[in-house]
């Protein structure tokens, strides 16, 4: 069964994402990670995206979680 990044994203962002203000944008980024299977497939702005709308302090992230993405990501243990 192929999981999208909808599915393997912590529903507390999810969440934000449907809330944000920016209606066009959210739904464009909701699109995005329902037709994605792999972080890696986001660009750099689609990430920036999702952090601003998250309201995640781009300055407190590590290289790690913004390459990798492990901060927005359900862990296998919490699923």
């Amino acid at each position: 069964m192929r999981v999208t990044l909808l599915q393997q994203i912590k529903p507390e962002y999810v969440e934000r994402i449907k809330a944000s203000e920016y209606k066009y944008s959210s739904s464009v980024i909701l699109a995005k990670l329902e037709s994605s299977t792999w972080y890696g497939e986001l660009t750099i702005n689609e990430v920036s995206e999702i952090y601003g709308m998250c309201s995640i302090d781009t300055h407190r992230v590590s290289a790690w979680d913004l390459r990798f993405g492990d901060n927005l990501l359900i862990k296998e243990e919490e699923a």
